[in-house]
């Protein structure tokens, strides 16, 4: 059952302030802002005014402190009310195949500004739903984490995935399920960005020392490895994010666009200049024809 502390989250920083108040206004509760931010937030102040509720314009550094909980604020304090994460079942599941929409899985993992940063990367990379489940869940809902998403998190529907067993049992079949290990899989430096038609991407990143769990890893369809230079150093789950969902998630190139369709039109314009053009003068009668000497 879902608890009770998924509910408030504070939100530090300009951008993830206004992109509460863009996405969800009325999630903020309570503003405390720094004199510097008053223009910036000046239409959130109305708002907030007209909503009769409370916020501290020319805040202290001591109230911001106090209110935050801690000195990195950047001059912006909000108070936020969340609904708590939505549990999933086979019909949303389904719903999302049919809608062709790419799913990103973060297994157990516990840094919230790891959270924040894959945040930022699923949101660039055009995902709208982020699976959960343990200490990821836990994370996702720490200021640091929204903070550090920079409004990204507002972007997203989070979802409490349970069990990553038994939700990838529910996903086989309908989607294409790709799990990064570390190491281990195959090296993306050597694969085409993976394509099953009818079934959209389900992306697992875990923070365990081999990337996703051994448990998880058998419920894949495909494991992936992004390889380093060696030595000792592994990438971690934001590091894998970075790069993974980039490169799985791009667009396909259409074939007719771009730099490559301006450089055979010019190609084209090219030779269809240098061609001389055809006169039709099957009409005429031409002056060096012999005359005709037929006495019949």
């Amino acid at each position: 059952m879902t608890e009770n502390r998924f509910n408030v989250v504070t939100l530090c920083g300009l951008p993830a302030v206004l992109q509460c108040f863009e996405k969800r206004p009325l999630a903020i509760k309570r503003l405390w802002l720094a004199p510097e931010m008053e223009r910036p937030l000046l239409g959130v102040c109305r708002w907030l005014a007209q909503e009769k509720r409370p916020y501290i314009a020319r805040a202290s550094l001591h109230e911001l402190d106090r209110a935050a909980g801690h000195s990195a604020h950047r001059g912006v304090v909000a108070l936020t009310e969340r609904p708590p994460p939505g549990t999933l079942g086979a019909s949303d599941y389904e719903k999302w195949r049919k809608e062709g929409k790419a799913l990103l899985f973060l297994e157990d993992i516990a840094d919230p500004l790891q959270i924040g940063t894959i945040a930022r990367v699923a949101a660039a990379m055009g995902v709208s739903s982020l699976l959960l489940n343990g200490a990821s869940l836990t994370a996702a809902y720490c200021e640091r984490a929204w903070s550090t998403a920079a409004g990204a998190l507002d972007l997203l529907t989070l979802h409490d995935a349970g069990s990553p067993v038994g939700a990838l049992r529910l996903l086989r079949g309908r989607f294409c399920i790709i799990g990064f290990t570390r190491p281990g899989g195959r090296r993306v430096n050597e694969l085409k960005p993976i394509r099953v038609p009818g079934r959209p991407p389900v992306i697992m990143i875990g923070d365990a020392q081999t990337g996703i769990s051994a448990d998880v890893a058998g419920k894949c369809d495909h494991l992936l490895h992004i390889p380093g230079a060696g030595g000792s150093t592994l990438l971690n789950a934001a590091d894998t994010a970075a790069f993974g969902l980039p490169w799985l998630l791009q667009r396909e190139r259409l074939p007719d666009t771009g730099f490559l369709r301006k450089k055979r039109e010019r190609q084209t314009a090219t030779k269809t200049a240098a061609v001389p053009a055809v006169v039709d003068d099957s009409n005429a009668v031409s002056s060096a024809a012999p005359p005709n000497t037929d006495q019949n």
